[in-house]
């Protein structure tokens, strides 16, 4: 019997007592939800911007599933969630949609075949990911599977595994293509084989998040029986030294930059040095044999030109003689609940060691004896698949976004049926790119891998007319190779209406000079990364609302662009966009001015580079101004008055506000110093939206005052409404209480939440529901 992972029944009896307990506190509110939280995250129970929902992430080692374990997902997602369950680019699965009343019975449910959420989530041991073809690929060095499920086991015993100071994620890649990623884990190993032994190459301290850092080499070679050694020497000296209070930078990566290479070497060889000192702690190794399976059937003979056109897309040979494995491309990662009984019929005949599912979201089906392809081939034809699609169309990738993640700003799953539509609408010739990858993600956070993509996208917010729309980076030019490995970089930006069109227009110009190039990413380095921001030249115009509103609608959405439901921070977030905007303004303007030949030009450009240095920082001062004089007025005072920039700017902005644009061109290097210093002053604002000179220490011993101070920000839109409160905190005592009052909606889902997200310590006493608004009650921290 293969078994990827076997739960410790006996130790999780215990945890999942507390998380039943916990439920019921939580149900009858006598649990607070943030404590609620701490204890279900570990679980990997997440909420969902449904009310009352939650999504249960369910750990699949190597990616390893059996037909069985696939027909209990679906059973249980169709009698506790949705109509379809998800595979993740983890390699995990996922229920959504889950009322947490039901969580414990799915938990049981699951134990049942061998599957559990414990680790799904928290600052524990993730997922261990591998090669999806790891065993069966004629280029691999050798099989990492053994490796992974062992290690798994080990991880999961140890008791410093849950607690950790921030998520530890796990990577093997069965060769130097590195087609796990493990070049950018927190740990990664690459498999070699050096004098006939079997080891590994050891990457650590890399990731990719907001942040994305590649890993550095922590050993060029340690032989396959040290695997678990190397790992326990880096958990330890990550639970010792990792940064355990703020969680944005606490993920080992930023450990190693604060250490710095030599000091963090240095400490993970003393532990690795202490733990070799106790013997006998060798990974024990399973066998997962790849074998074929005769089922007691004959085979199915399929002569058509449809079934040798699939073969070529998605079916691959083993190094196992006259067996195949099979991509089955699924539809953003989706597997319908009926559908998930027709996989487990159609593959329980070939056995348990059939299937893998892949960071990019598919299945891969292996150990498939030849004969039996056509079999395989109809079954698929009853499944919901992307099986007669090009290859290129099933290797995109999408995260969930803001339909059901609190963090997502786009809809990255809207968007990508539309970019397939579009392209499989067009003529081109897409079977000529059965590689390219483009990712999608709905925020910075990287769900969607965009930073490993060929093309990927990243949610951003856009404003046109000083309204919100929905709206991507562009990113492209990945490398995925040892040695090679680098991120894709960012090159330019695109509204999300305009996306698919772009993806297309790109590939129109790429595809006909793709002979030219051995990867896409050598296109992006020659000539695409100038195809590329010609294109997006092309969409940078975004009409008007009144001109054409489903520019501000994302695709899949009812409704028009709204931050409503994001979760903490969000506010803040979608402020730090608006200001890149007169960022952009400014550096495109500069560009205008040297280009440019028209007297009348120049002087516009100039103007805005004043106009937009002026107005880019006022909302970080609590500040809306409406019109231009007002945006000049307001600068001067909160910014050359108050100290904050320097004087020498002021009669540049009385020129403009006069439009007297001739003296701006007179003082031209004196416009450009303005916007170069105010974006220097941008980047010196720390992530509670304060600048250098405003962190004047304050005396700790002062009495917190008994005054409450109320402020009503009703009619005041999100995120000034947020700065406004930030601003009130600081004119506050440590202690003191602040309230202030909210309208429904927007302001009352993001403000409270961002000023906790503040990291300052300022605690939400209460949330009031009055007649029409809301009253909260902070706490300064």
């Amino acid at each position: 019997m293969v078994k990827f992972y076997e739960p410790p029944v006996a130790l999780l009896e215990p945890d999942t007592a507390h998380l039943s307990e916990s439920i019921s506190k939580f149900v009858d509110g006598t649990l607070n939800p943030i404590q609620f939280r701490a204890i279900r995250v570990a679980y990997g129970i997440y909420e969902q911007r449904k009310e009352n929902t939650y999504m249960m992430r369910i750990r699949n080692p190597a990616g390893g599933i059996t037909p069985a374990q696939i027909r209990k997902l679906g059973e249980l997602s169709e009698k506790y969630g949705a109509h379809e369950y998800h595979v993740t680019t983890r390699q995990e699965t996922q229920l959504h949609y889950v009322d947490i009343s039901n969580a414990i019975s799915v938990i049981n449910e699951l134990l049942t075949v061998g599957l559990s959420p414990r680790g799904g989530g928290g600052n524990t041991i993730r997922n261990i990911v591998t090669s999806y073809n790891a065993g069966i690929s004629p280029e691999e060095s050798f099989d990492t599977t053994p490796y992974v499920v062992s290690l798994t086991d080990r991880m999961i015993r140890e008791a410093d595994s849950w607690n950790l100071p921030r998520k530890f994620k796990i990577s093997f890649s069965s060769d130097p293509r590195d087609n796990a990623h493990s070049c950018f884990h927190c740990l990664g190993f690459i498999a070699q084989i050096k004098n006939g032994q079997k080891g590994f190459k050891v990457y650590v301290a890399g990731g990719m998040g907001a942040k994305p850092i590649l890993g550095h080499v922590l050993f060029d070679w340690v032989s396959d029986d040290r695997v678990y050694y190397v790992t326990r020497a880096v958990k330890t000296m990550f639970d010792k030294h990792g940064n355990r209070k703020n969680k944005h930078e606490n993920r080992i990566r930023f450990l190693y930059e604060k250490l710095g290479g030599e000091t963090f070497q240095r400490l993970v060889e003393e532990e690795y040095a202490e733990v070799q000192k106790t013997p006998g702690l060798e990974l024990v190794l399973g066998q997962f044999d790849n074998v074929g399976i005769t089922p007691d059937f004959s085979p199915v003979e399929v002569n058509t030109p449809e079934f040798d056109l699939w073969k070529s897309r998605f079916v691959f040979p083993q190094k196992q003689d006259g067996l195949s494995y099979i991509k089955v491309p699924l539809h953003l990662g989706d597997i319908l609940n009926q559908d998930a009984e027709k996989l487990a019929a159609l593959l329980e005949p070939f056995g348990e060691n059939t299937i893998r599912l892949s960071i990019d979201q598919n299945m891969y089906v292996r150990n498939i004896p030849n004969q039996y392809l056509g079999y395989v081939y109809t079954g698929l034809q009853e499944i919901r698949t992307q099986s007669d699609s090009p290859r290129m169309i099933s290797n995109m990738i999408a995260c969930t976004g803001a339909a059901t993640c609190k963090l997502g700003l786009c809809l990255p799953r809207g968007a990508t049926p539309e970019i397939q539509s579009r392209l499989l609408s067009s003529h081109l010739q897409l079977d000529s790119i059965p590689e390219l990858r483009i990712h999608m993600s709905g925020c910075p956070n990287t769900c969607g891998m965009h930073h490993a993509a060929d093309i990927g996208f990243f949610g951003k917010v856009s404003r046109k007319d000083g309204r919100m729309l929905p709206a991507y980076w562009i990113v492209a030019g990945a490398i995925r190779e040892e040695g090679k490995t680098r991120f894709a970089r960012k090159i330019g930006e695109v509204a999300s209406h305009d996306v698919p069109n772009f993806v297309h227009d790109l590939l129109e110009r790429y595809i006909p000079l793709k002979a030219n190039y051995k990867t896409f990413a050598d296109y992006v380095d020659d000539r695409g990364e100038n195809d590329i921001k010609e294109v997006a030249q092309k969409y940078a115009d975004i009409p008007s609302f009144d001109t054409n509103a489903e520019y501000f609608k994302d695709w899949g959405a009812a409704d028009y662009f709204t931050l409503v439901g994001l979760g903490k921070a969000e506010c803040s977030a979608g402020m730090f966009d608006m200001i890149e905007v007169d960022v952009k303004t400014i550096e495109e303007a500069k560009t205008s001015i040297e280009n440019s030949t028209s007297q009348d030009e120049i002087n516009q450009a100039l103007f805005n580079i004043v106009y937009c240095a002026s107005r880019m920082l006022l909302i970080a001062r609590g500040i809306d101004a409406h019109d231009n004089n007002s945006v000049f007025d307001q600068f001067v005072k909160h910014f050359i008055e108050a100290g904050l920039i320097s004087d020498k700017f002021k009669d540049l902005v009385f020129a403009a506000r006069l439009n007297h644009l001739s003296f701006l061109n007179e003082h031209r290097e004196l416009v450009y110093l303005l916007g170069d210093e105010m974006i220097k002053l941008y980047k010196s604002m720390d992530d509670t939206l304060k600048f250098p000179a405003d962190k004047v220490s304050k005396d700790p011993a002062s009495p917190a005052s008994t005054e409450r101070v109320i402020k009503d920000f009703r009619g005041v839109a999100c995120p000034m409404n947020f700065v406004k409160t930030r601003l009130a905190l600081d004119t506050i005592q440590t202690g003191q209480i602040l309230e202030v009052w909210l309208d429904n909606g927007e302001p009352i889902e993001n403000v409270p939440g961002s000023v906790e997200k503040l990291n300052e310590g300022h605690k939400i006493m209460e949330k009031i529901s009055e007649d029409g608004f809301w009253k909260v009650v902070i706490k300064k921290g």
